[in-house]
């Protein structure tokens, strides 16, 4: 297999390998959120914050390899161009890496999307208990004041 060829699969790969692990350290935060451990869910939102900059850090790898690569076969940098001009051993791993990386992009926007529920549902909840209890307290009498003509402040 050529070089350009190699490494970009293998950068193909390594991205692929990051986002399943974005994938798991999000699914730790839902249960962490689920389960209201507000200090495992900050060391995760830290966790995430690394991995999100490491996979931006290899996503621009990716485009260059790929810029790199689309420069030497003369085709654009579309995987369809690639796989045309790409040997037969070339194209089965380029085509491999390409279902990999797809297939943890789409789990990891899944999980986004039970989270961003779990959170939304969340914040629902706590301004429906917020209301709720200012509800309350405007019907309770005042620490200042009297309760139904008696003062019980001393």
């Amino acid at each position: 297999m050529r070089k350009p060829v190699e490494d970009l699969v293998t950068v193909i790969l390594d991205e692929a390998d990051c986002l399943d692990e974005l994938v798991e350290v999000v699914q730790d935060q839902r249960e962490a959120l689920k389960s209201e451990e507000h200090d495992e869910l900050q060391d995760l939102l830290l966790e995430l914050q690394d991995l999100l900059f490491e996979a931006k850090a290899i996503e621009v790898r990716r485009e260059k390899l790929a810029a790199d690569l689309a420069s030497l076969l003369g085709c654009s940098t579309k995987a369809a161009d690639f796989e045309a001009l790409l040997t037969e051993r070339e194209r089965v791993f380029f085509e491999g890496a390409a279902d990999r990386l797809t297939q943890a992009v789409f789990a990891l926007k899944a999980e986004m999307v039970i989270i961003g529920g779990l959170v939304e549902q969340s914040e629902r909840f706590s301004a429906m208990l917020l209301s709720e209890w200012r509800r309350i307290e405007g019907g309770m009498p005042s620490a200042e004041g009297s309760a139904g003509g008696l003062d019980f402040r001393g």
